[in-house]
């Protein structure tokens, strides 16, 4: 999906007959006037159930209802929906974002794209840059929610309708609304919680004539996926891919037997610090919108695999969101629940800061030029929130590109992505669970791995769960070092004006005495950032301007 939109009311361009090739599912019509565009595969909202996508229907279904049409879409999906006559384009993602969606504007014109690349490429947008933006990501690894480096160039925010006029830009909240749902007072039952997963797997896409596979990690998501596609489709053939540093990685080994377990054809691809060197400046160059560490080189190499035998992969993307997993929930339950002990002796506890990654003392990252390197107003919700369905309701109100980009890489591999667990049935029963079905001394996902006792062995279900990560060896700290003094010499730095030399002399030194998660991060950081300025804003290297859009839609 590649649109460019000519928003005066005074234009009398038709619409182009050349239209860029979707890549993955999706297609485009134009009808009466309207011109549909969707990414990825939705789904329609009937009653308590969900029916496949009928295009007619929905571009039916919009000019009886208007915007609440949008609240009927699920799945995943990116659509943009152009109203010639008023001159209007209606833009649209699934709640945590899996299929991208990016918007370009100008004073007359609107652009949108799943690929952040092919707007950074058009003629007449604007190098506005968002030094917060920026600041953030050399902190964190990922442009604050709604945001990229350049001002000009925005993500369409997940789980909501942007409305654009001539005149104005508007967003509207798409059902589910996280404020729509009360704190849950009563226990979920993990019956219905599979039941529900296993209609989100079913409806995630066809099968028939396709070959199916799921990404492995030696957690209890992708474990679920695998259950439950062996289960539907006894007998065939599935595939599953999994990548790590070596055979002693816990993710390897995690996911090795979990594949015996089910009986999967298992592949196992070993990366190291030169690999990921290897395909960093692909991995930038492909996305447009950078982040994610080491992890998506290291992905976007396991699916260059993975196209050679499947067609489709499953992904256990979104769970840890919905249902409590990751690091910073427990860290939120544990910060709560001792608060709860010392407050009545009167101890008053010191607040997690509001940032997803923990830092180690003494190591800063790269600072922008002429910025004060704070966040832009945004912060984790681990600064501000006090239960875990806070959480989940800021998570939903604030989810960046993280998912949208493994989407886009996959894509580029020729392999459709699937995420059952961004389905809104699911979204909507985690927003009614209680914190204690999520989260307990125990561990995380409590109420999710008991739904799972019926499919999946204890031996998995409560197996420790590890981070995809490269190790930060030796080996690591030789490459980063040789791809700051590449990417990252002060004069390069001096010229360009973003990135304060000296912050980036503090990395290179700090990383000289010894490479840590911290540095590691913050070096990695810089050194994307740096990719993606002599990809897309160098006039050396940088791709061709593209002049004329590869489809117009018009009045």
């Amino acid at each position: 999906m590649f649109t460019v939109i000519e928003l005066s009311a005074s234009s009398t361009q038709g619409i182009a007959n050349q239209t860029k090739a979707i890549t993955g599912p999706g297609f485009a019509i134009e009808t009466g006037g309207m011109s549909l565009e969707v990414s990825g595969r939705p789904r329609l909202l009937d009653g308590m159930d969900s029916v496949e996508f009928d295009p007619a229907r929905f571009i039916t279904l919009f000019a009886q209802t208007g915007i609440a049409a949008f609240d009927h879409l699920d799945g995943q999906f990116a659509i943009a929906l152009f109203d010639g006559t008023s001159r209007t384009a209606y833009l649209a993602r699934d709640p945590f974002g899996t299929v991208p969606l990016y918007r370009a504007r100008t004073r007359t014109l609107l652009a949108y794209a799943v690929s952040m690349a092919d707007l950074l490429q058009l003629e007449g947008v604007a190098r506005d840059y968002d030094g917060s933006a920026i600041a953030y990501f050399l902190r964190e690894g990922w442009a604050p929610p709604f945001t990229s480096f350049l001002k000009t160039v925005r993500p369409v925010r997940p789980g909501y309708l942007e409305i654009v006029t001539p005149e104005a830009h508007k967003i509207h909240r798409l059902h589910p609304r996280p404020g729509d749902y009360p704190l849950p007072v009563q226990a979920s039952s993990p019956g219905v919680l599979l039941s529900r997963i296993r209609k989100a797997v079913r409806d995630s896409g066809p099968t028939s004539g396709l070959r199916i596979g799921v990404t492995l990690s030696g957690g209890i998501d992708s474990a679920a996926i695998t259950a439950l596609l062996r289960e539907a489709y006894p007998g065939e053939r599935l595939d599953t891919f999994t990548v790590g540093y070596g055979p002693d990685d816990p993710e390897i080994r995690g996911a090795r037997a979990t594949a015996a377990h089910f009986g999967t054809s298992h592949h196992e691809l070993f990366v190291g610090p030169s690999d990921v060197r290897d395909h960093v400046e692909e991995t930038v160059a492909i996305l447009g919108n950078p982040g994610g560490y080491d992890e998506l080189p290291c992905l976007s190499a396991l699916w260059s695999l993975a196209a050679r035998h499947v067609d489709v992969l499953y992904s256990g993307n979104v769970s840890d969101a919905i249902f409590a997993g990751m690091s910073t929930h427990r860290r939120l339950w544990r910060q709560r629940t001792v608060e709860r002990y010392l407050r009545p002796l009167g101890i008053k506890q010191a607040v997690d800061q509001g940032v997803h990654h923990k830092a180690q003392p003494g190591s800063e990252p790269c600072s922008v030029v002429g910025h004060d390197n704070a966040s832009g107003g945004f912060r984790h919700w681990l600064g501000h929130t006090s239960t875990l369905f806070d959480a989940l309701k800021s998570d939903l109100d604030t989810w960046d590109e993280r998912t949208g980009a493994q989407t886009l890489l996959a894509r580029h591999h020729g392999i459709e992505l699937r995420a059952p667990f961004a389905h809104k049935q699911l979204i909507e029963f985690a927003l009614q669970m209680r914190d204690a079905d999520k989260v307990n001394m125990l561990g995380v996902k409590r109420l999710f791995r008991r739904s799972l006792r019926s499919i999946v062995p204890a031996s998995i279900r409560y197996r420790r769960k590890g981070i995809q990560h490269l190790r930060y060896d030796a080996e690591m700290q030789t490459v980063v070092l040789e791809l700051l003094e590449h990417y990252l010499p002060a004069r390069t730095l001096r010229s360009r004006g973003l990135l304060d030399p000296s912050s980036a002399d503090r990395i290179k030194a700090d990383v000289r005495s010894g490479l840590t998660p911290t540095n590691f991060r913050y070096a990695w950081n810089a050194i994307l950032f740096e990719i993606w300025c002599r990809t897309f804003i160098d006039s050396v290297g940088a791709p061709a301007g593209r002049a004329d859009p590869l489809a117009v839609a018009g009045g």
